[in-house]
């Protein structure tokens, strides 16, 4: 039995119907390296119940104590049926993107089932009509609840399912499962009251660390703040039940050129700069563009070597400099904003503003998150950022499931009440994605958004072609 950290239980309780907080990681198979050159679905099954003690989280579901006195746990669910958390679908003929993409949006949109391991594995079939795809492709979406992990804990958890040849990983007999018993409502409400007999002092413990930290950062958190205004955009509204969902790629080794742009750039700066570019190109279109730049949240992994599972994370803005016209230019107010931002977290750290966390439960953060957003909703501006761009490095290396080939990966993200537009950037052997997950209602075109971020793109990768 393990308690979710306040984060891992904010996490949770911040979601809402229409805005379910889950990762959506996805893979593109090619088969022809498997055996037989065709992967049965039988097959996934196997491979994957071969794995399944590797990580404990794919069996472990949530329990609360009485009253909701305290944060839920994970326990051994001794229920636990593999064939209804994998399951596999077919694109209708002909298969191309446009079909994939409002596929994936809708799977999506639905909430995974909390009364069991909140997580899922979808396997599309039919991807027979996609530009660079081998006909017989197939595709792995992963549903998983935030709540159990962050995205660069999540990569780790898909690692177990991936193998580094077609011929797969060389594993031991795995050893028959047996469910810990869950522990009672009395030893839950034993639990939580001693906890909260002993949180006066973990406060006080925890304020004395980081006052020191707090002040060391307020000069630089003065000057971030001066003139980082968050105006109102479509994207600022609540959503609605239906997502929006597409993907661009971009070649590394372009990403790199644009790099040299800006002194000191680095890719997530770029990436930065060509969601900038995208959104203004898209507002433009809509007559929507505010006068004052667009800000991003970018979350900031706090997560140290050896740490598996969960949440470990902290927060930054930043603005996306969306008032200036100049793509060279618009990536270089970026870049100076973000070395600013590496500052404050160097002279604040990112690990004690984390550690903050802990002083209250994750039920009390979410209630003041939800409060937060809706109070500066009603206010008709958004007090926290426009819209979230986050980056989830992956391997640069072939990767193989059940002896197929991996050819893209990328992923989408959730969106969070006010919060209706999220930006995953993710990298696999040599190129770079850029995913869109919106509200369809706010986003009724994310085909055409998806333009505006190649153009962004393009024009980013002329200016450095042509220095």
């Amino acid at each position: 039995m393990q308690q979710l950290s306040p984060i891992d239980a904010l996490m949770l309780y911040i979601e809402s119907a229409s805005a379910p907080n889950q990762l959506n990681p996805v893979i593109v198979y090619e088969p022809s390296s498997a055996e037989s050159g065709v992967v049965r679905f039988k097959e996934i099954l196997e491979n994957i119940n071969s794995r399944l003690h590797l990580a404990p989280s794919f069996r472990r579901k949530l329990i609360y104590p009485p009253l909701n006195l305290d944060d839920p746990y994970w326990v051994d669910d001794e229920h636990f049926d593999l064939e209804f958390h994998v399951r596999h679908i077919a694109l209708p003929k002909p298969g191309d993107w446009r079909q994939f993409c409002i596929l994936i949006s809708r799977l999506i949109a639905h909430r995974v089932d909390l009364s069991r391991p909140p997580w899922e594995i979808i396997v599309i079939e039919g991807l027979d009509n996609i530009d660079g795809l081998p006909t017989g492709s197939f595709a792995v979406l992963y549903k998983i609840h935030h709540a159990c992990m962050d995205g660069i804990s999540g990569a780790e958890l898909m690692s177990v399912l991936q193998d580094l040849g077609p011929e797969g990983s060389k594993l031991s007999a795995a050893p028959e499962w047996q469910p810990k018993s869950a522990p009672g409502q009395y030893q839950l409400l034993y639990r939580a009251g001693k906890k909260l007999l002993s949180r006066p002092s973990h406060t006080f413990g925890v304020a004395r660390k980081i006052f020191p930290v707090l002040r060391a950062g307020k000069a630089v958190e003065k000057k971030r703040a001066a003139g980082l205004r968050v105006p109102h955009t479509r994207f600022n509204n609540a959503p609605s039940p239906q997502r929006a969902f597409d993907v661009c790629f971009f070649a590394l080794s372009d990403i790199k050129k644009i790099r040299n742009l800006a002194e000191g750039a680095t890719v997530n700066d770029v990436a930065l700069a060509i969601v900038a570019g995208g959104l203004r190109r898209y507002l433009l279109a809509k007559d929507e563009l505010p006068d004052g730049s667009l800000v991003a949240g970018v979350p900031v992994s706090t997560r140290s070597a050896g740490s598996v599972g969960g949440n470990e994370i902290s927060a930054q803005t930043s603005k996306l400099y969306t008032d200036i016209d100049d793509p060279q230019q618009r990536l270089i107010a970026i870049c100076e904003a973000m070395q600013e931002n590496k500052a404050y977290l160097n002279a604040v750290g990112a690990k004690e503003l984390a550690g903050l966390s802990t002083i209250m439960p994750g039920q009390i953060l979410a209630y003041m998150a939800k409060t937060a957003l809706s109070l500066s909703a009603r206010m008709g501006r958004d007090l926290l950022c426009n819209t979230i761009v986050t980056n989830v490095p992956g391997a640069q290396v072939p990767l193989y499931f059940t002896g197929a080939k991996a050819v893209k990966m990328f992923g989408g993200g959730p969106i969070l009440l006010n919060i209706s537009l999220t930006h995953v950037i993710s990298s696999y052997c040599g190129e770079m994605a850029v995913n869109i997950t919106a509200c369809r209602k706010l986003m009724p075109d994310p085909a055409f958004y998806r333009e505006c971020i190649q153009a962004s793109f393009d024009e980013l990768l002329a200016a450095s072609l042509a220095r």
